[in-house]
Formats: C-alpha cells, sequence, structure tokens
C-alpha cells in the first residue's frame, strides 16, 4: 500500500513539473509578443541562441552528421556493387564466317585460329589469359596455340572440351558428334560424362557421339580432315563412297552417283580445284556419272 502512494506522489511531482514548465514558456511566449516589433530580431541570432540552450544545434549537427556519412556509406555500397557486377559481366568477342568463308583470327595471346565457313568463335575479353585461356566453338576450326604452361588452353563445344599447352589441333563440331585431331603436340580430350579424360598425341584422332555418350579413338587417317585449309583433296585408294563424303564436306554440296559402282575406289590428288573439273577427272577414271543434285 505505501509502494503504490509513493508511485503516486511520483507521479504527480512530475505532471507539476511539466506544468510549470509549460506556465513558463506560455509566459515567455506572452512577452515576445507583446514587445515584439517588426525587424527589430535578428531570427538567426535568436534562433541559435535559443538552439543552443535548448540543445538543438547539436542534435541537428549530429543528424547531419549522420546524414551525410549515411549518403557517402550509401553511395560507395551502390557504387562497389556496381563495380563488382560490372567487373564480372563477361565481355565477350565473337567471330562468325558464312558458308564458303575462311577467316584467321589471332587471340590476344597470339595463338592463331582459322575457321571455316559456317563457324562461330567466341571468349571473354575480361578473363581471357587471366588464369586460363578459354574460347567456346561451333563449327570448324583450326588452333596453332601459343605455349604457356601456366595458363593452359581450353576448346568449349556444346559437349565437349579440349585442353591443351601449346600445339596445333582441329575440333570439328557436328549436331550428333565432334572430332579432335591432333597435328602436333598433346591434348586432353574430354566429354559428357565420360569418366576419364583421352589423351591424344600427334597424328591421333577421336570422335565424341552424343548418341553414344563416349569418346572413340579414330584409328584409319583421315588424310582430308584439313582439306578446307590446305585446299587440298588426297585419295589413296579410297573406296569411292569416303570419296563423295569429303567432296561433300570440302565444296558443300551433295554429290550423287548416277552409275551402280560399288566397288570403284580413287587415287588421286586436287589442288584447289573447282567441283566441275575435280568431277570430270573423277568420272574419266572410274567411268561413273558423279554430278551435284540440282535442288543443294
Amino acid at each position: 500500500m505505501e509502494r503504490a502512494v509513493s508511485i503516486v506522489h511520483y507521479q504527480l511531482s512530475i505532471e507539476m513539473k511539466n506544468n510549470e514548465r509549460d506556465d513558463r514558456f506560455e509566459k515567455r511566449l506572452r512577452f515576445v509578443v507583446r514587445h515584439y516589433k517588426e525587424r527589430s530580431l535578428d531570427e538567426d541570432k535568436a534562433w541559435k541562441r535559443f538552439a543552443f540552450r535548448q540543445g538543438i544545434r547539436r542534435q541537428v549537427a549530429f543528424r547531419r552528421y549522420w546524414m551525410a556519412a549515411a549518403s557517402v556509406v550509401l553511395l560507395l555500397i551502390g557504387f562497389g556493387t556496381f563495380y563488382v557486377k560490372e567487373r564480372n559481366n563477361p565481355e565477350w568477342v565473337s567471330v562468325a564466317t558464312v558458308s564458303g568463308q575462311l577467316k584467321d583470327v589471332y587471340l590476344p595471346d597470339s595463338t592463331l585460329v582459322s575457321m571455316a565457313g559456317n563457324s562461330t568463335l567466341r571468349y571473354d575479353v575480361k578473363k581471357y589469359g587471366k588464369e586460363r585461356r578459354v574460347v567456346e566453338m561451333t563449327g570448324k576450326a583450326f588452333f596453332q596455340v601459343k605455349r604457356n604452361e601456366a595458363r593452359p588452353f581450353s576448346v568449349h563445344t556444346a559437349m565437349t572440351e579440349v585442353t591443351v599447352l601449346g600445339t596445333s589441333f582441329q575440333v570439328s563440331e557436328q549436331p550428333d558428334m565432334t572430332e579432335v585431331d591432333v597435328v602436333t603436340g598433346k591434348v586432353r580430350f574430354a566429354a559428357g560424362k565420360e569418366p576419364e579424360p583421352v589423351i591424344l598425341t600427334a597424328g591421333m584422332s577421336a570422335s565424341y557421339s552424343n548418341e553414344k555418350k563416349e569418346i572413340d579413338i579414330l584409328k584409319e587417317e583421315n588424310p582430308n580432315n584439313l582439306s578446307w585449309k590446305t585446299k587440298q583433296l588426297r585419295f589413296n585408294d579410297t573406296p569411292l563412297e569416303k570419296v563423295i563424303r569429303d567432296l561433300n564436306e570440302y565444296y558443300q554440296v551433295e554429290i550423287i552417283n548416277k552409275v551402280d559402282s560399288p566397288d570403284s575406289r580413287l587415287t588421286a590428288t586436287f589442288n584447289d580445284l573447282p567441283l566441275d573439273e575435280v568431277l570430270m577427272v573423277i568420272n574419266q577414271t572410274l567411268d561413273i556419272r558423279l554430278v551435284p543434285r540440282k535442288d543443294k
């Protein structure tokens, strides 16, 4: 009971003090209104004096400082976020060729890429050469890689990855398979879910089938794998079916044989000749009739 009475007395005393402060403030305000004359009061000076007595200046100054500091922090955070985001965004350099077009492209490290027709190549110029050298491609391209053991060179296709230190090789990507042919040096060929990559050395070739999901080492050498680059077609006792496939690939046409000759084989070399001359020589040599489809 005594504690409750003490609390009531304490609250009443606080209320009386508040009332007394309000009464004093009201009296001062009435005094100012009664004695104020227009232009006789320096408002800025009066405000500073009032603010000093009431402790407002310090609060306002602190508030302004806090707001300024907060603005700077927000600005730095925004700039930092933008900088990190901008720095991490890739900056792609892309090259493409059309049917029948051949193009040589030098990468920033002087690696030379020779692109066949209907091919694309791209790389992130911000990351290329920092720790690794990575390019992405479709179609067919021949790479002469500048050796750099500290920064491996990788070619990515839709389903495979070829990694080297310094060598020359070709990657040919088709819708259903990817083939790698090594001319010099050594490459690491990985694909899909293949548990172990395949190491290929000079003169070796391998292919990855999207259907079989495995890498096969090609035992039979194809002398025309680089014909699009060398401008030379070579056949050495080659079955006619294989001759036609190579001609279709090189000239980007579809050739049909109007004479039944399943056992025909060809031995010949053609150096940068037009298709009609090549077909004339083959037809006369094998006594057959190869012609391109009219609708191609």
